[in-house]
Order: C-alpha cells, then sequence, then structure tokens
C-alpha cells in the first residue's frame, strides 16, 4: 500500500454545488440529511492540517451545515404531516413506522408540530384514541402476562413498538391539549 494520497478542492461554491446534487439524487429527505451529515464529517476530519480550521475550512463546512439544517427542517415537515395524517386515520403501524425511523427527539418534535397543526376537535379526538387504545393493550398485556404490575404484549398480540410509538404520542399529545386549554 502506497503512502500517497489525494488532496480535494472544495470552495463554498462547490461545496454548495454538491450539496444541491446531494438533496436533488437522494430519495427522501432522510437519505439526504444522512448523506449531507457524512459528507460534513468527511470534510471536518479529512482536510489536511494545514487547512483545518483556516477561514475556508470553516466557510465549506459552514454550507454544507446549512444544506443539513434545511434538510432537517424539510424532513420533520414531511414526518409531521405524515403523523398528523396518522393520528386522523387513526394508524398505529403508520405511527410505529415514524416512531421507528426518526430519533426520539425527531419523533417529539414532529409530534409536536403535528399536534399543532391539528383543528382542537381533531386534537382531542386523537389523544382520546391513543389513551383509550394505550389503557386497553396494557389490560390485555397484564392479561396475558398473568403476573402483576408485568405486560406480556406478545402474548396479547400487540406489537411493542406500536405501544411504544402511541405512548410517546399520547404523552406528546397531551401535553399540547392541556397547554390549548390554559390559553
Amino acid at each position: 500500500m502506497s503512502g500517497e494520497g489525494i488532496r480535494l478542492g472544495l470552495t463554498e461554491e462547490s461545496a454548495a454545488e454538491h450539496c444541491r446534487d446531494i438533496r436533488r439524487r437522494a430519495p427522501g429527505s432522510a437519505h439526504a440529511l444522512a448523506a449531507l451529515t457524512a459528507l460534513h464529517d468527511f470534510v471536518a476530519e479529512a482536510a489536511v492540517s494545514a487547512d483545518r480550521f483556516s477561514p475556508a475550512h470553516r466557510a465549506v463546512l459552514a454550507v454544507i451545515h446549512r444544506h443539513a439544517e434545511e434538510t432537517r427542517a424539510a424532513l420533520l415537515a414531511e414526518s409531521a404531516e405524515a403523523l398528523a395524517a396518522a393520528l386522523r386515520g387513526q394508524d398505529r403501524p403508520a405511527l410505529a413506522r415514524l416512531h421507528r425511523t426518526l430519533s426520539r427527539n425527531g419523533f417529539w418534535q414532529a409530534a409536536t408540530a403535528a399536534g399543532e397543526g391539528l383543528a382542537a376537535a381533531e386534537l382531542a379526538a386523537a389523544t382520546d384514541w391513543a389513551e383509550a387504545w394505550l389503557k386497553e393493550a396494557k389490560r390485555r398485556g397484564e392479561a396475558a402476562s398473568g403476573y402483576p404490575d408485568a405486560l406480556d404484549f406478545a402474548g396479547a398480540g400487540i406489537p411493542p413498538e406500536e405501544y411504544a410509538a402511541l405512548q410517546d404520542a399520547a404523552h406528546c399529545l397531551r401535553g399540547i391539549l392541556a397547554t390549548s386549554e390554559m390559553l
């Protein structure tokens, strides 16, 4: 293996063009965000020591960071729309999919945006549905378990990921509902 390497040349303009290409070619915002994050990390770490932390290096990183933040905002908006639709449709599997694909913080941000975007009656209905489903799931899980204070979701035929997603969504919706009632 040779000890020789390559030098890559990036300017603010070429970095912006690369970022636009990533966003245009990615199959969705989540993939674009992952690619932009990887690009940011690569540029931050792979720069030769003479270039690292130079004004040009910081400028290129700032361009990539700006595109990543714009993509993160788009992903949050898309996720909030999908969560709102899942809440309106009482779609537990869709909620679980979103819960699984987003970070915990991302899910909370999307759920907050979705809940705040619902009409008051929709928010109340979604909260009531989630809480009723959780109560019934807990009852079924306890019955399947045979032990006090223990839940057997598998024995009750309840996907645990749906329970976790609805638990987080209900908690978030209750907070929004309580805040809106105080206003």
